[in-house]
């Protein structure tokens, strides 16, 4: 009784098993279709076939990747491909600037003064050139003829017009004779640095005032004859003259130097024929 007892459930367990294996195929076979999906929505087929290739002993499937065939895969987000950078430093703080002291505030330029314009003079036409009236003049010099002699001979300037031409004539002569004059063989007897000092007339006679340069002369007692009939000469050519008399710083002398030529009275040309 035992042993048909232990046959019957052992009989019942197999058919419960070939029931069970029966009920699992026609399930398969039904929901094929909804079980490979599954399958490779899961990725247990693509375990079960590498673990079958490589001939690895099972293990048990990852849990965690297997879902359930009513809830989606909840797939993990794609890795981003470009690494985030990392921020960058902030950059360094400048360096505070020292403090300026306030400058002091500026008066403001005065404007430039505003100048009326001038009024523009007319152009006045140069003035013509005015042509200085001349006069002629004699003036007499010295010529030595070759025995020695000594004569004045006279010799025409053209000067300026002026009131005073007997001061003229005389201030000329003393400055000596031009180089065409002398090229001619004519000399000046008076003594350098002499000066009229002041010249008039009255009553036909000249007074002529000189310096005292004209009291002495190198050459001696011809050469204070020769400027004598120089200055009397010169100061006769005017028709209001015939005599001069001579004065040193305005006084009246005798004589001329220390041979004594007489200079007391005034003299005329005839004082030297």
């Amino acid at each position: 009784m035992g042993r048909s007892r232990t046959r019957k459930r052992v009989s019942l367990g197999i058919l419960f098993w070939i029931a069970f294996i029966l009920f699992i195929l026609v399930v398969f076979l039904f929901s094929r279709q909804n079980i490979q999906h599954v399958m490779e929505t899961t990725g247990l087929l693509e375990i079960l076939q590498t673990r079958l290739g490589t001939g690895e002993a099972e293990e048990s499937p990852d849990l965690d990747r297997i879902t359930s065939p009513l809830q989606p895969r909840q797939e993990a987000p794609d890795e981003p491909l470009v690494q985030p950078e990392e921020p960058a430093p902030p950059p360094p703080e400048p360096a505070p600037e020292p403090e300026r002291e306030p400058e002091e505030p500026r008066e403001p330029a005065a404007p430039p003064e505003q100048r009326e314009p001038e009024p523009r003079q007319p152009e006045q036409p140069p003035a013509p050139e005015t042509t200085e009236e001349t006069r002629t003049a004699r003036l007499y010099y010295i010529r030595v003829s070759d025995d020695g002699r000594i004569n004045a001979e006279a010799a025409r300037r053209n000067l300026p017009v002026t009131n005073a031409p007997l001061t003229a004539n005389l201030r000329a002569l003393i400055q000596g004779p031009t180089t065409d004059e002398l090229n001619n063989g004519l000399l000046n007897l008076i003594p350098s640095d002499t000066r009229l000092l002041s010249a008039s007339v009255n009553n036909r006679v000249a007074y002529l005032n000189f310096s005292e340069e004209f009291r002495f002369n190198s050459l001696g007692t011809e050469g204070l004859i020769a400027q004598l009939q120089q200055i009397v000469f010169t100061a006769t050519e005017f028709s209001s003259v015939d005599r001069v008399q001579f004065l040193i710083n305005g006084e009246q002398k005798e004589y001329l130097g220390g041979d004594g030529v007489y200079i007391g009275q005034p003299l005329g040309r005839s004082a030297f024929h």
